[in-house]
Formats: C-alpha cells, sequence, structure tokens
C-alpha cells in the first residue's frame, strides 16, 4: 500500500502522482465518502462504458460492478 500527501489546487483539483497514475492506468476515479474519508476507486476497463449511467443511484463501485457482471451474463445468455 502507497501512501502520498496530495494537496488540492485553488479550483479544487487533487493531482495524483505519477506513480499511482501509471499503477492503474486511468483517469477516471470514483470518489467515495466513507465517514470521515474520502476515497479514490479506479474506474476499471470493464464498467467505464457505463460511466455516468447510474447517476443520481447511490451505488458502490462493487454493486455497478454487480449489476453490470448481471447484465452480460444476460446478454451472453441471449445470444445462445
Amino acid at each position: 500500500m502507497t501512501t502520498e500527501i496530495v494537496k488540492l489546487d485553488k479550483n479544487g483539483r487533487i493531482y495524483l502522482p505519477a506513480s499511482l497514475r501509471k499503477k492503474f492506468g486511468t483517469s477516471s476515479f470514483y470518489v467515495e465518502e466513507r465517514g470521515d474519508e474520502i476515497v479514490l476507486i479506479p474506474v476499471r476497463k470493464k464498467i467505464r462504458k457505463y460511466y455516468g449511467v447510474f447517476k443520481g443511484e447511490n451505488l458502490s463501485a462493487e454493486e455497478i460492478d454487480q449489476l453490470i457482471e448481471e447484465e452480460t451474463e444476460q446478454l451472453l445468455r441471449d445470444e445462445l
């Protein structure tokens, strides 16, 4: 686990260190509030195309992954 200290700029942007950007290979992250913490979760390629589909719904990344997995399984069944 890597711990880095980052700062917000005057516009509220956070700049992630290059090592983390390279490690996760994505420029999209979920931002979750967990009590008194802010957590960044990389958006995996598998679900990137669904970004924004669940806007307004309070779903965790895991719940979205599960919904997409179920939809994918259904689509595969329909093709058979």
